[in-house]
């Protein structure tokens, strides 16, 4: 009994020598497997964050399409590629909903640009009311709003080219009898990504402070693109 416990002990030496021989080599691999997770994953969080926004699962490429942003020039998908974008339809003549949705994207940038974190979402107004707002006038009325927002229109078949795959919804009530009429338009704000792919909704009631933290949160777990 004695001369077996002798050389069981013996076998365990020999064991941990072995495997004192194999420690730097097992530290290494586990060193550059950790570092190929970090290239991989980077901080990217694993699960989709929890946000007041609507986030797609799988983000929808936008359509083709030809419209006109207030300065004249040709705006079309390729115009939403290499930044993010936020992107609301409605019109100039809206007396509710247009102005208070362009205030809080204002205070949401405000708000983004307080804090450390990913680059501005440039944000596009998107006039559903080519009959009456021209160029001149969505130019001025962006600019009231925000210097750096920028306003787009173009032909009712462009326009609803689109809106249509968005989902977003719009129609005008009869003039009345000064030539005024007021249009039913959706009023959720849509998040493109670089990639010019639709991202995530916000829905009302809209909170700037919130739209931030989601915006940010959704930045970091989509990475850079």
């Amino acid at each position: 009994m004695i001369k077996e416990s002798t050389g069981y002990c013996y076998n365990l030496r020999m064991k941990f020598k072995v495997l004192l021989a194999y420690a730097p080599l097992l530290v290494l691999a586990l060193a550059a497997g950790s570092y190929v997770g970090y290239l991989t994953l980077g901080h990217k969080p694993v699960a989709p964050p929890r946000t007041a926004a609507l986030l797609l699962a799988d983000p929808k490429p936008l359509p083709d399409f030809l419209l006109t942003d207030a300065a004249g020039t040709a705006f079309t998908r390729r115009e939403l590629m290499g930044h993010w974008s936020l992107l609301y339809f409605g019109y100039t003549h809206c007396p509710d909903a247009c102005p208070t949705t362009l205030m809080d994207l204002d205070h949401m940038l405000a708000v983004l640009g307080k804090a450390k974190g990913p680059v501005l979402p440039r944000v596009y107004f998107v006039s559903v009311d080519p009959k009456r707002d021209n160029l001149g006038l969505l130019r001025n009325y962006t600019l009231y709003f925000n210097p750096a927002f920028v306003g787009v229109t173009g032909e009712l078949e462009q326009l609803r080219a689109l809106t249509t795959p968005l989902g977003v919804d719009f129609s005008y009530q009869p003039a009345n009898q000064t030539g005024n009429y007021t249009v039913n338009h959706s009023v959720a704000v849509f998040l493109v990504d670089p990639q010019a792919e639709e991202t995530a909704v916000f829905t009302p009631p809209l909170a700037p402070e919130r739209m931030a933290a989601d915006f940010r949160a959704i930045v970091d777990y989509r990475g850079d693109l």
